[in-house]
């Protein structure tokens, strides 16, 4: 069958050569049958490309040309990826950040008479064409779900979905951009755009794409930022509750046992301050990324989300509260979209409560007249939820469990909250 559609591709391909949106079909057809038994097949996917593209009509890399003339007959080997990506990134990036073309080329025609004038489409258009072909090669999937019958397929389908995750979770170029993109290279450094905006692009290129490939591997990276960044396994300041009496004899000065610094506050910072300040850090990189992301993405980005957040819940595994607060910083900025998906958004804040009577516990010192700094504001947090997106008694009476397994202090104060 392979080699009858090669053929084919090869003998007639030539009359696509006339439509008049070769790139943009090439782009939708490799969209939609990414995963496809045979196009995991270099010779049918280099035959596919040959029929619908002109080269000398469009700015492709020189590894991509190079494979679709035969020149080549693989991606771009793990020396060559960064360097590959990068140029990728850094040529999004520009058409983002200042909404120029590429560099002059006399090899090609004038912009405004290419398929895509627009020089953000344009460049978005071909990466994603080139990345596509290159995950083509990555590795072809096994399952047999489209020859299944029922009940049968059903399960194939679901073993096809969980290796497929697991080819996008180990793809090269997908963790090289990922790297890329919160660890700019000095070449990305060179160009005259904010840095920011490399963040910014991969937001973009990854809801361009299918969401398997790069958006869910990039949102499922918050179990690792959350467990094994080390600013957010400790304790923010401890805050303690006093009286009328205590805050008298203290007088004007610091009440004893008052707050000490929060040490994450860099965290929460904005990118641009932190970069301003050398205080760059992963956490705070990566969660400007992730609502670059989100900013772009569609239910099953936020679905990805909720199912990360839950996991992270279910395991146990987190022990501060600077890793809650940093879990509801990551669902804050689009609360507003979560709300249109009830079941979804319960679910998250749900899962958000769970893990603050999960911590708790944990947290040394915390008892009836204490708090900390990162509680409060995770209190302020669902404050703002119940005052301008209110899921509903019903939601609250779901997670009334893990409300009353709060401390006492702190189930009061969220009751309250709640039955305002």
């Amino acid at each position: 069958d392979r080699v009858l559609l090669r053929d084919v591709l090869d003998r007639m391909g030539i009359l696509y050569r006339l439509h008049q949106v070769p790139l943009t079909t090439l782009m939708n057809t490799l969209f939609v049958y990414y995963d496809a038994p045979a196009l995991h097949d270099a010779s049918v996917v280099r035959s596919l490309n040959l029929s619908l593209l002109d080269m000398t009509q469009q700015d492709f890399s020189p590894e991509f040309a190079a494979f679709v003339r035969g020149q080549t007959h693989a991606p771009p080997d793990e020396a060559a990826a960064t360097g590959y990506v990068a140029r990728m990134l850094g040529r999004i990036s520009r058409a983002i950040a200042r909404h120029l073309p590429d560099a002059a080329n006399d090899a090609l025609p004038e912009i405004h008479y290419r398929e895509i004038p627009n020089p953000i489409l344009l460049a978005l258009t071909e990466c994603v064409v080139e990345l596509l072909t290159w995950w083509c090669l990555h590795s072809a999937p096994t399952s047999s779900a489209r020859l299944a019958t029922r009940p049968a397929a059903e399960a194939a389908f679901a073993a096809e979905e969980r290796a497929r995750a697991k080819r996008a979770a180990e793809w090269p170029l997908a963790r090289t951009w990922l790297t890329l993109a919160m660890q700019p290279t000095d070449e990305l450094r060179a160009l005259e755009v904010p840095c920011a905006t490399h963040l910014h692009s991969t937001g973009v290129l990854a809801n361009v794409m299918p969401d398997e490939l790069m958006a869910f591997p990039f949102v499922r990276e918050l179990r690792s930022v959350v467990l094994d960044e080390p600013v957010l396994r400790t304790v923010s300041g401890s805050k303690r509750y006093f009286s009328f009496v205590e805050f008298a004899r203290a007088g004007s000065g610091q009440p004893r046992g008052g707050a000490t610094r929060f040490a994450a506050t860099a965290v929460f910072n904005s990118f641009e301050l932190n970069r301003v300040r050398g205080q760059a850090n992963r956490p705070n990189t990566y969660l400007t990324l992730l609502h670059s992301i989100l900013h772009y993405g569609g239910v099953a980005t936020f679905t990805a989300l909720g199912e990360t957040i839950h996991g992270l819940a279910a395991s146990g595994a987190l022990c501060t509260d600077t890793q809650l607060l940093y879990l509801c910083a990551t669902v804050g900025p689009v609360l507003y979209r979560l709300r249109a998906h009830d079941s979804l958004y319960v679910q998250v804040l749900e899962d958000l409560v769970w893990v603050m009577a999960q911590v708790c516990p944990r947290i040394t010192g915390l008892d009836e007249s204490s708090c900390t700094e990162a509680l409060e504001q995770v209190m302020d947090f669902f404050c703002f939820v119940k005052d301008q997106f209110d899921p509903g008694r019903q939601a609250w009476r779901r997670i009334a469990p893990h409300i009353a397994a709060l401390p006492v202090s702190l189930r009061y104060q969220l009751q309250c909250i709640v039955d305002q």
